[in-house]
């Protein structure tokens, strides 16, 4: 074989195979602006949290871990957020969280919390600490 095209082959073997890498990292990249996107569509989709007792707030759900569960729970006031839309928008930041965890972008530990419980606390749901 010419010797020009061998060191042809071998540059157009290492462009490709860097080009792989690249296209890889980007990936990962991309990854995380997306889920940070759609972290804040939940957060303006359940907005202001307000509340004048109990009843009205609850509790939703984020994130995947490594066993299924979620990651992190949310509280969320019913008179002022659209569970059909929240709970859609979950759904994709999961999808998202998930697809970036089987790529190998995100590593998530594997644990189990009880769920916790909303209060409504100077008129806004919040989780309390250690709930």
């Amino acid at each position: 074989m010419n010797p020009m095209l061998r060191v042809l082959g071998s540059v157009v073997l290492v462009a490709a195979v860097n080009g792989g890498v690249c296209a890889e990292e980007k990936d990962a990249v991309g990854a995380q602006p997306e889920l940070a996107r759609l972290r804040n569509d939940i957060t303006a989709l359940v907005g202001p949290t307000s509340c004048s007792n109990l009843v009205n707030c609850r509790v939703a759900a984020l994130g995947v871990n490594a066993c299924g569960g979620p990651t992190e729970h949310i509280a969320y006031s019913w008179r002022s957020t659209d569970k059909a839309a929240l709970e859609t928008k979950i759904a994709e930041y999961n999808f998202a969280l998930e697809d970036a965890q089987k790529r190998g972008y995100l590593v998530s530990a594997c644990t189990a919390s009880p769920e916790p419980v909303a209060a409504c606390v100077n008129g806004r749901c919040v989780i309390p600490a250690g709930r």
